[in-house]
């Protein structure tokens, strides 16, 4: 579950320092094109963007192995969570439930599929978290279509597929409102799981975690248009941490 964050007027666009038709005008092509040395991290150094580039107003950024541009403090979201969620992404890029299930927590992977088989099947057809998961798939590819199309009433007859490759990934501590916390953030996060599973899943998977990492994240990608575009903007997800490792419950 993603829960969508209000955006503040101070983030007018996916980078507060740059408007959102300059974020649609940097083209593909800067995307992926610079040459770069990965670490054993699995990212490069950080890249700061010449002053008379396209992309300056971005920030700068670190490149991994698939040439995704990462933008992130590594002292406010670990590289390793970093790129997990961009694995995470990906999965949804490529319709790859294996790596979608690899970074779910195992414990949520099969007490969720078992609420969607015994609430969402039927005689005909059973429903279960691969169907879920196809379903996000559609949904994050509608999304597409509307960036592409620049509305949200997309016709029946329209040919556009809505598949994309991600080419920029921003995360970032969420900005607390007046009396939120991380941790009562969280606690809602999990409101949705606790009802469905009926019992106190924040409860339990803290005992077993060593953290939660609660944050904002934006996606932009490339459609069939050549376009780089916003997908998702300014949404908040929860992460477990076990081990150095990240796991995610939606």
């Amino acid at each position: 579950m993603l829960n969508i964050k209000k955006i503040t007027a101070v983030l007018v666009c996916m980078f507060c320092l740059v408007s959102c038709s300059e974020v649609d005008d940097i083209s593909s092509r800067n995307s992926v094109s610079q040459t770069v040395s990965i670490g054993e991290n699995g990212v490069s150094d950080i890249i700061t963007p010449a002053e008379d580039s396209e992309e300056y107003g971005l920030g700068s950024y670190r490149v991994s192995e698939s040439g995704i541009k990462l933008y992130y403090e590594d002292s406010d979201i670990p590289t390793e969570l970093m790129l997990t969620l961009e694995r995470y992404f990906t999965a949804f890029q490529n319709r790859d439930f294996e790596l979608y299930k690899s970074c779910l927590a195992s414990d949520y992977v099969e007490r969720y599929n078992k609420y969607l088989v015994e609430t969402y099947s039927n005689d005909d057809e059973e429903y279960n978290l691969k169907s879920s998961f196809e379903l996000q798939c559609s949904n994050i590819r509608n999304y597409m279509i509307q960036e592409i199309l620049g509305t949200y009433e997309v016709s029946e007859d329209d040919k556009h597929t809505g598949d994309f490759k991600i080419t920029r990934i921003r995360a970032e501590n969420t900005e607390l409102l007046e009396g939120e916390t991380n941790e009562g953030l969280t606690k809602s996060f999990f409101e949705y799981l606790n009802e469905v599973l009926d019992m106190d899943y924040y409860t339990y998977i803290s005992e077993q975690a060593d953290g939660f990492r609660y944050f904002t994240f934006y996606i932009i990608a490339e459609g069939e248009d050549g376009e780089e575009h916003r997908i998702i903007s300014g949404m908040d997800i929860v992460f477990a941490e076990k081990d150095g490792k990240y796991y995610t419950f939606g």
